[in-house]
Parts: structure tokens; sequence; C-alpha cells
């Protein structure tokens, strides 16, 4: 992609990269407590993850709360359920998640050592359920010491939701495979995925024991390690960890993060996951069925060389640079860094940019402030291009006054072309204190000591909203939708041009052109007007006229496509015409966009 200032629209200015500069409101947040119906969530006693999607089947986003005593301990803590309620995220854990089928056991009511939970259809019925990973449970009964599955009990014949019931036989017995004997597990993540290719949803979790606290690492005869639970297709699980994987594989000191991705993009799921504070500690892959050698779901080859070392604890996997493949981003007790996919080994293994050091981020001001945790790729500003968060809280031991820090994906302001290395830098509106961190609207105190966030969108208007689950209180805060130029029609064939993405009116904001359906690999002309004439133009010969220009340089891709970052602001405020005319031994007009840009 390259990128385009709306002033060069006028042709005063082309800007094919935007250099570091303070105050790229690139996304704007609105602090809104009216978004949030429920009482306390987190505090210095309740640890939280989260996880979040559409339960109910109401077109709203609910979301799912696990919690506990914070850092490594056996405190147990309830859980909470909060729908979505046209916009309005609303406790409803007593209604619709107090349910269970032991006697005496109440859901998410019953206080458990939940450290992490993923939502999935684990039945096939297509009504989403919930599975949780429980944590130092030693001596308590199998329902509270084991990962608990809450499964998602659909409608009744009124079409009313009946909540989630918490079924304890989901979940097999374990068992210590040194001793043979029945164990709670220590597990510190969880992610599901079909691993063997049959149609169902299956579950890995990641164990720990040891720990940076002192006093609770877990003795090598009661060691569990890693465990992979296989779907029987009805909901139902079995152990089969030892059959499908080996022991390095199933080896972790401190798993606090898994994840199921077809990294090499050979159509099997495999396993990524960070082990960390003691051998083993890395970044590494388990191949699921590596070069079809070992049959679907059979786990045949361990990469940890160039993954991913240092202190990792924490990782996720998506793609930043939309290329097809899948990257790799880890929170580190030192400095947090990405790893952009290049390629496969001789072996078929991905292979990532940067080695096993990778590539750190990117500060206007300050810099990394040590420990992170839970971490996430999303696109927040809906501009096609993938960010990253972090958050600061040790999931292992308390201290330090540190902040989430969340990193824009400056791709579409430099040019970036799919494949490309790509720079993610936090933004600010200043150096030095003050001023808002990240994105436009959240300020340091509103990122100070956070255990988890949820980005989704919460209210439906098209914009990824963010919920900030500190330590002291948690908070919504609403992002701003995407505004799209104003649609003047007139086209006369099937190219069609667009700019969606910030109100480009403000300094530092961005969008994104799109000229679609163009036939392959031919000019276009980018003609613009600051009167509405001659553009827009319904076919014909264009006449050029003293405030018209043309900017040329532009050709479609393969599929007829083209994508131009814009960045907007600038002096003075001008209000623009602009078509695209797709040269193809012909003319092909586009329909024609009215676009505010420069200042208010």
């Amino acid at each position: 992609m390259r990128s385009l200032s709306t002033l060069a629209l006028v042709g005063l200015l082309v800007t094919p990269a935007v250099a570091q500069e303070f105050d790229n409101q690139w996304k704007t947040f609105f602090a809104s407590p009216s978004s949030l119906s429920a009482p306390i969530i987190s505090s210095p006693n309740l640890e939280t993850d989260m996880d979040w999607a559409d339960l109910d089947k109401d077109g709203w986003i609910d979301l799912v709360i696990v919690r506990k005593q914070p850092f490594t301990s056996a405190g147990k803590r309830t859980n909470m359920l909060l729908m979505n309620e046209n916009g309005v995220l609303t406790d409803r854990t007593s209604e619709f998640a107090s349910a269970s089928d032991l006697g005496g056991d109440q859901g998410f009511l019953t206080a458990t050592n939940d450290r992490d939970v993923v939502i999935a259809d684990l039945d096939g019925d297509t009504w989403l359920d919930v599975a949780t990973a429980t944590t130092i449970s030693d001596g308590d009964p199998k329902a509270l010491g084991h990962p608990r599955i809450y499964m998602n009990l659909g409608e009744d014949g009124n079409g009313d939701w009946l909540g989630l019931e918490h079924q304890d036989a989901r979940i097999p017995q374990l068992i210590q495979y040194a001793s043979g004997l029945p164990q709670n597990p220590r597990f510190c993540s969880v992610d599901a995925g079909d691993i063997d290719g049959d149609g169902d949803i299956d579950l890995y979790f990641g164990d720990y024991d040891s720990s940076g606290a002192g006093g609770s690492g877990q003795p090598p005869n009661l060691d569990m390690n890693d465990r992979l639970l296989v779907n029987d297709g009805f909901g139902f699980f079995t152990d089969e960890s030892q059959a499908r994987m080996t022991d390095q594989m199933l080896l972790s000191a401190f798993s606090a993060a898994v994840s199921i991705a077809d990294m090499n993009g050979d159509g099997f799921l495999d396993v990524v996951k960070q082990t960390a504070l003691q051998a083993p500690q890395y970044v590494c892959i388990s191949y699921n069925n590596l070069n079809g050698l070992a049959g679907h779901g059979n786990f045949n080859s361990f990469d940890n060389n160039g993954v991913g070392s240092g202190a990792p604890y924490h990782i996720d996997t998506g793609d930043l640079n939309n290329d097809g493949k899948l990257d790799i981003i880890t929170s580190d007790d030192g400095q947090d860094r990405y790893r952009l996919q290049i390629g496969l080994d001789a072996l078929g293994r991905a292979e990532f940019a940067g080695g096993s050091g990778g590539t750190p981020y990117q500060f206007l001001s300050g810099n990394d402030d040590g420990f992170a945790s839970n971490n996430r790729i999303v696109d927040l500003n809906g501009d096609g291009w993938a960010d990253t968060i972090h958050a600061d809280i040790d999931v292992d031991i308390p201290g330090g006054q540190r902040r989430m820090h969340i990193y824009h994906n400056t791709a579409p302001e430099v040019g970036a072309q799919p494949g490309d290395a790509v720079v993610l830098r936090e933004e600010r509106q200043q150096p030095g204190n003050g001023g808002w961190i990240g994105a436009k609207g959240l300020l340091e105190a509103d990122l100070k000591n956070t255990h988890d966030f949820a980005t989704f969108d919460i209210n439906n208007d098209g914009a990824m909203d963010i919920l900030i689950s500190r330590v002291d209180t948690t908070e919504v805060y609403l992002g701003s939708a995407p505004v799209c130029q104003t649609d003047l029609g007139f086209g006369d064939g099937n190219v069609e041009l667009a700019i969606c993405g910030d109100d480009l009116s403000f300094d530092g904001s961005t969008a994104v052109m799109s000229i679609t359906g163009g036939a392959p690999n031919s000019a276009v002309l980018l003609p613009v007007g600051l009167v509405n004439n001659p553009t827009p133009v319904a076919g014909g010969t264009l006449v050029p006229v003293p405030t018209l220009f043309i900017l040329t340089v532009l050709v479609t891709d393969a599929n007829g496509n083209i994508e131009l970052g814009v960045t907007g602001g600038g002096s003075p405020a001008a209000l623009l015409y602009v078509q695209a005319i797709v040269l193809d031994g012909g003319f092909d007009f586009s329909n024609a966009l009215e676009v505010q840009a420069g200042h208010n």
C-alpha cells in the first residue's frame, strides 16, 4: 500500500511515508461508564482473564470473566458472565451461569482457581460453550481442581436463552503419568481447535510447576505437564496427550499462553506456546502431521529455534503484514517483540525474521517498562492491518507500576505492501508526561496495572471498543466508528471508489482509499476537483479545468484493485470531489466521492 495525503488530492502534497511525529490520532476512544452495568470485576484481590462471543445469538457480543486470587496462589474466586444488552455489558451470572449437574455446585458462582478461559462450540450444536483452565487446587475434589466445561443450553420453546451449565463429566479424571495416580493439574492457559480434522473442537492446556513467588513450586513427581484433550464429537474429552505428542512438546515450566493455529499453512492446526521462568524457557511450535508423515492430529516435529527466546510470558498469533502467514507476538520480562514469518525452512516449518530476538516495538517517547502479560493481535482502527496490545500485570508475582501498551501498525501510512516488514509503534500526544498514550482518549492512568482487556464491538457501531480490567477498576472505552466519505454515485461500470477510516478533518487522521472492480494491471487516473465539475462524470470525455488535478502512477493489481493509505488534516479546509478512471483501452469511471479534508 502507498500513503496519500488528502492535500495531495488537490495536487499540493504527496506523502508516500509518514514521519514519526506526536499526536497521530490513528484511533480514538471515549470513556463510556454507561456501557458497563456490573459490580466489582477486578481489584487488588481479583485477577481476571476474559474471552468473548455472542453466547445467546442475539447479535451482541457477550463477555466471560474468570477470576482468582492474584499471582501464583491457591486462592479461589467466583467468575462472571456479562451479557451484552443493547450495548450495555450487564452482570447476569446468577440468572444464566449458576447451573450445574453436580449437587451443591453453582456454576460460575462456585469459587474456583481459574487462570484462563476459551469460548468454543464443544458439542457441535452451534451454541458456544465455555472451558476454563484451573490451577493450584491440590487436594480439592475433581470438580474444583480440574478444567471446567460450561455447556450452552440453547433456547427453550419460546426462544428464550437458557444460559450455561457446568457439566463435570465432560472432562476426564487426569492421571499423573509417573505415579499413575489421579491428580489435579496446575494449568495456566487453554486454547481450542480441531487438531485431528474430525469436525469437532479439541482443547490444549498449558501447565506450570514453578514460580518466582517462592514456596509454590511443584515437586517433579507431581508435575502434570501440558495436556491435549480430544473431543469425541459430542463434547466429552479424552486425554490423548502422550498418544499424539512427545514428552518434549508437553514439557512446560510456566506456560501462561498457548495458541492452536496453522503456523506453516499446510491445513493442519499446530500448537504454539511459551514456557518460562525455569528450563525450558522459550516460545515453541509443535507441528501437526508435518509433511503428511504422521496422520492428522499427530504431532511429529518440535521447533524452538528462532521462534522466541528471552523470558517470554505470553504469546499470540496472527497476520501482522497481510501476507497470509501467521506471525507471533511475545510479552517478555525484558523487551516485548514481534516476529514476522518469512517462509518455510527445508523441513516445512515456519521461519521468522530477526531470529530468536524478533523485532522490538518502536516508541516516540519512553520505552518498554518491563514485565508484561496477556497480549493480543487485533485491528483496532479497522484499516485492515492488525495492531497489538500488551497488558502489564505479571501473572506470577506482584510488584511494579507498569502500564498496558498499545502498538499501532503504521503500514497504511508508510505505503507498506502485503509481505513487507511493518513497524508497530506506540503513539502518543506529546513527549514526557501528560497527554494521551497509545490511542487518543487513553491516559497513562487508564492503562496502569492492567490484568487483561477485551477488544470487540460493544455497541455494534462497526468500531472496535476496549474493556480494560485493571487492578483498581474495570472500564469501557468506545472506539469512534469509521467514517466513509460521501458517495455521490455516477459511476458507469463496475469500478467502485471508497475512502473509509478516520474523520479526515483532523491532523494525524488516517483512512484507506480503495478502488475495486477495475481491469487487472491497468493504469488509473484520480481526478480531483475543488468544485463539483467536471467530476463526477458519468461516462464520456473528461474536460480539464484549472481547479482539476489528476494524480497518476496508480496501477491496479492482478485482481483489478488498489488500496492507498490516506492521511488527513492540514490547512486550508477543503471540500474535494474525487473520482477514479481505469484505463483499460477505454475509460471506466468509478462513482464519485465528496471528501471532507483539512481543519474544521
